[in-house]
């Protein structure tokens, strides 16, 4: 029995010791990410991502052609005033999975990027772009979009700020809600002003306890919207979904 105990004893130390190094192990990648992240931030020209107007020109406050020089999939900047969403943009013209598990430094990382697929312009001119990022524990890349559960916190942010190298664009945030795993860009043809339209509805429509949605919003054939996704504690057949609307593009002369 003794001899029973003791295995049962070592057994239980040697499963501590692993969990402690597994959790120094996340705890390590998490601080190197974030420390990657925020030198990719210090690229930028400017403390605040925020703009502003000077002798009739926008200023875009982000250093892309620094950026461009660490990764020339970098093609824009997300900012989420109130939240910890404030990363680069990027896609890859061959590899639409590729940011899942490369960060934007090009380091591996099972954090990835904030990135695009292919099938969206790096431009923002489709009428449904959609932004991918996974749901981190930490709350770091898309992990911070869950906060548009409460809704209180919906109503606080509802702006969204997306800068290119020649544009600032803002975006007011009208719905948040969990949804299928459907591929958006594949099922809705938003091209087309019917489908459009029908999708839009079904959004505002949506009859969902659980859902954050602006049932005034007034969306029509000609607006351009913008979708953030990111995974969702209910299991790898659901995502979390944050939608925008776009009020302002202002161009750089």
């Amino acid at each position: 029995m003794k001899k029973i105990c003791l295995g049962i004893s070592v057994l239980a130390l040697a499963a501590g010791i692993m969990w402690l190094c597994f959790a120094w192990k996340d705890a390590r990648d998490i601080q190197e990410r974030n420390k990657r992240y925020e030198q990719i931030r210090q690229k930028t020209a400017e403390e605040d991502i925020e703009f502003t107007k000077t002798q009739d020109q926008w200023i875009i406050p982000v250093d892309f052609e620094a950026l461009r020089k660490m990764n020339t999939d970098i093609y824009a900047w997300i900012t989420i005033p109130g939240t910890t969403v404030d990363y680069p943009v990027l896609q890859n013209a061959e590899d639409n999975a590729r940011y899942l598990v490369t960060d934007a430094s090009g380091a591996e990382s099972d954090a990835g990027a904030i990135f695009s697929e292919h099938e969206n312009a790096r431009d923002f001119s489709d009428v449904h772009t959609v932004l991918y990022g996974r749901n981190m524990d930490d709350g770091s890349m898309f992990g911070a979009l869950h906060q548009f559960e409460d809704d209180t916190f919906f109503e606080a942010h509802r702006v969204v700020k997306i800068y290119t190298p020649d544009a600032v664009r803002s975006y007011r945030i009208f719905a948040a809600y969990r949804y299928d795993d459907r591929h958006l860009l594949q099922s809705f043809d938003c091209s087309d002003p019917n489908v459009f339209q029908s999708y839009i509805r079904s959004i505002v429509d949506q009859r969902n306890l659980y859902a954050c949605i602006d049932k005034t919003a007034d969306i029509q054939w000609g607006d351009r919207i913008l979708t953030l996704s990111t995974g969702d504690a209910s299991g790898d057949t659901y995502r979390y979904l944050v939608q925008a609307v776009l009020i302002d593009g202002q161009k750089r002369d």
